[in-house]
């Protein structure tokens, strides 16, 4: 695999993730005959069949995967080189990708980009919510938050702080339906909880242990989405507190929190000493610590 060239394997890489020429060009930005075309000339370099195409989409052939897994130690490399590359910089200028959850990025780290800029005129950032978490190891971010510390020996994770959870309304439903005054009389309403996928987050465990009989009108794995339910009035959910500063939205039973969770904020550990990134770390740190102050 001598003078590959790096793009067509890119592309090749989106393609074989996704078994979807559609799927990989909306991944690189790209467009579909585009997509087609790089794996074509990467094909033809190799006198190989990486791909058996169908109605459905793409399956990788025996010489696709063999392929993947070399791609891949391939992606890596070029991530490290970038990585090297940014060592040694000193400036507080230039890009920094975040990826965050959609919530946190969203309603607490986008409202406060205002005061980076103005503390840091130079810096751009490109933020990414999403509720999957990226790949920092193969360059798909600089520094992420996450709910989860990792374990991966190249990466390094700083504590942000406790996420806690409480029952939340809109001020329209506690109007129509009444606030509950006890968890007793909470099966007497409606509620809006997590999809099957995140069904058995601890939070929405106790959630649903505390419905009972009551309805659920409503489910999503997107915290966004069930906030925009909530504050549409559809029922009771459980939400972080510090995505609450919400107009509309009240606080039931304020007495009783659900389990907390922990927000880790990790970087690459070639990266961490990056002036940059440092900048954009004590950054996000400053306002995760506001944030947990103000709980």
């Amino acid at each position: 695999m001598n003078n590959l060239n790096w793009d067509n394997v890119r592309y090749f890489l989106a393609a074989a993730r996704t078994l979807s020429l559609s799927a990989a060009s909306r991944a690189l930005d790209s467009n579909q005959p585009t997509v087609g075309r790089r794996i074509d000339a990467l094909e033809t370099q190799l006198g190989l069949r990486l791909f058996q195409r169908h109605s459905g989409g793409l399956t990788l052939t025996v010489d696709g995967q063999r392929l993947l897994a070399a791609a891949e130690l391939m992606e890596e490399g070029a991530a490290d080189a970038i990585r090297a590359s940014q060592s040694d910089d000193s400036t507080i200028a230039g890009t920094v990708r975040i990826a965050a959850p959609e919530g946190l990025g969203v309603c607490v780290l986008a409202p406060r980009l205002p005061d980076l800029y103005r503390r840091y005129p130079l810096l751009d950032v490109s933020l990414e919510p999403s509720a999957a978490s990226a790949d920092l190891k193969r360059g798909q971010a600089d520094i992420a938050l996450r709910l989860f510390r990792p374990t991966t020996a190249d990466l390094v994770s700083r504590r942000l702080c406790a996420m806690g959870f409480g029952l939340y309304a809109s001020a329209d439903y506690v109007v129509q339906h009444g606030a509950p005054g006890s968890l007793d009389a909470l099966p007497q309403h409606a509620f809006i909880a997590y999809g099957d996928g995140l069904r058995e987050q601890e939070e929405n465990v106790w959630l649903e242990g505390l419905m009972g009989r009551g309805r659920c009108l409503f489910r999503s794995d997107n915290t966004l989405t069930r906030l925009s339910a909530l504050a549409a009035g559809v029922g009771i959910g459980v939400m972080p507190h510090l995505l609450m500063a919400q107009p509309g939205c009240v606080r039931l039973l304020p007495q009783h929190e659900a389990p907390s969770r922990t927000i880790w904020l990790v970087v690459h550990g070639d990266l961490r000493h990056v002036a940059r990134m440092r900048a954009v770390m004590d950054f996000v740190a400053d306002v995760f610590k506001d944030h947990g102050a103000s709980q």
